[in-house]
């Protein structure tokens, strides 16, 4: 008798302690004891952020050099094939401080190369083909409020760091599932309104994914649009730590895929050989004569209708402190005499 109490009070003290191991498991949280994978969105979204303003603020300016890749698709036979490619460099120099951004494509006059100067209130781009009379052509356009982070323009790198983070805000969209994928973090969001799509409209319910890689700081390195299950826009960025400890993304992809049979896509990627963040950049990387445009060369100011046609006549603009047009009333330039060159941007 004495022996089976005792069994019933070790049975009993092991009950206990199993009681209160479950009720610890169920009261702290996941990060404490590590059996499941975190799932908190509110959490995620929080590190997404903070990851994201803290490598757009630690860029004040940068500059750098690297390769890209311009390549179209089309989908045959169920297959996205290329069937063109452009290959070239790129340097660039970027001061957010005052939202310029200067990206020059193939700075040895490779394959089409152009320089593009985005001032915040002005795109100034100039290019050079044996085709213009002087070998050189420029432009000025106004500049809208998404200029600045299109692929066209080498992106400046505050939007590649702002590129596909908006997983706190689903908009129209509803969130899906939060979920751990082969060590990442997978946010979906869809939509309940259908997109039509194509000449002959298809209906496709559009959804979002997000992928979060913990061991890079809780970056945004994939991003997919998809309609239904299949894939239209594909975001991929691959995020490295430097010696002081900021992150950049060295090598980033936009692709546009085509979704209906016979229709084109393309896909642009900048990969970083050099990357040199809080750079010292001159005021007059900025001017109309970082265009590199020869003597001879005309430029087309598009911000008015019809646009002003001003040519260049004067060697080097780079020293004019005004970057824009009392650099050329300096310079003589002349116009078609049908609008004045304004003053200002």
């Amino acid at each position: 008798m004495p022996r089976h109490t005792e069994t019933n009070r070790q049975q009993h003290r092991a009950l206990g302690v199993f009681a209160t191991c479950l009720l610890i498991a169920l009261v702290l949280p996941p990060a404490v004891w590590g059996a499941q994978p975190e799932r908190d969105l509110e959490t995620i979204t929080a590190r997404v952020l903070k990851a994201t303003n803290a490598a757009r603020e630690s860029l004040p300016s940068a500059k750098g050099r690297g390769r890209f890749t311009h390549t179209w698709t089309r989908l045959t036979e169920s297959v996205v094939r290329p069937h063109r490619r452009v290959d070239g460099s790129f340097t660039f120099a970027y001061s957010g401080r005052k939202s310029y951004m200067k990206f020059v494509k193939s700075p040895r006059k490779e394959w089409n190369a152009e320089i593009f100067i985005l001032t915040g209130d002005a795109i100034l781009t100039s290019g050079f083909s044996p085709e213009f009379p002087s070998g050189a052509r420029g432009w000025i356009w106004k500049q809208t409020k998404d200029d600045g982070c299109t692929d066209r323009h080498g992106i400046a790198p505050h939007c590649i760091c702002e590129a596909a983070t908006y997983v706190d805000t689903p908009g129209s969209y509803r969130l899906v599932s939060v979920e751990r994928e082969n060590e990442m973090h997978v946010i979906q969001h869809a939509s309940d309104e259908r997109v039509t799509y194509g000449k002959q409209p298809v209906l496709f319910f559009p959804r979002r994914r997000f992928t979060i890689d913990p061991t890079r700081n809780h970056h945004v390195v994939r991003f997919e649009l998809l309609y239904d299950k299949v894939p239209r826009a594909v975001i991929e960025k691959d995020w490295v730590q430097n010696d002081t400890g900021l992150w950049y993304v060295r090598h980033y992809r936009y692709e546009m895929l085509p979704v209906l049979e016979g229709e084109g896509g393309y896909s642009w990627e900048f990969r970083l050989d050099a990357f040199e963040p809080n750079a010292a950049v001159p005021e007059t990387t900025f001017s109309l004569g970082s265009l590199g445009l020869p003597v001879g060369a005309h430029i087309l100011d598009n911000r008015v209708q019809p646009p002003n046609r001003i040519e260049i006549r004067a060697p080097d603009l780079t020293t004019i402190k005004t970057p824009f047009a009392p650099a050329i009333s300096v310079a003589n330039a002349r116009t078609n005499g049908r609008h004045p060159v304004s003053d200002r941007l």
